[in-house]
């Protein structure tokens, strides 16, 4: 899974995930006080959210390892607190 960040605004922070098979899904974290208190995950072919439970924990879990690996990305995350 490719993980890239891809802004940053008011609450919210975005990326863009390709996974193994070339779909790319997009990533939404809400922030509040420093920690992610909401996420949305869509498919970008057809904007529709996922809501198959394995893969929105796989792509969690690849976005947190990209952001734990990001230091400039959790900076940016703890600027809202």
């Amino acid at each position: 899974m490719n993980v890239e960040f891809t802004r940053l605004e008011d609450n919210m922070i975005q990326f863009e995930c390709t996974d193994f098979d070339g779909e790319v899904y997009g990533i939404a974290d809400t922030l509040e006080n420093g920690s992610v208190v909401d996420t949305l995950l869509v498919s970008i072919k057809t904007y529709d959210e996922v809501e198959d439970s394995e893969l929105f924990k796989r792509i969690v879990t690849a976005r947190k390892a990209y952001v734990d690996k990001n230091i400039h990305i959790q900076n940016a995350i703890s600027t809202f607190v």
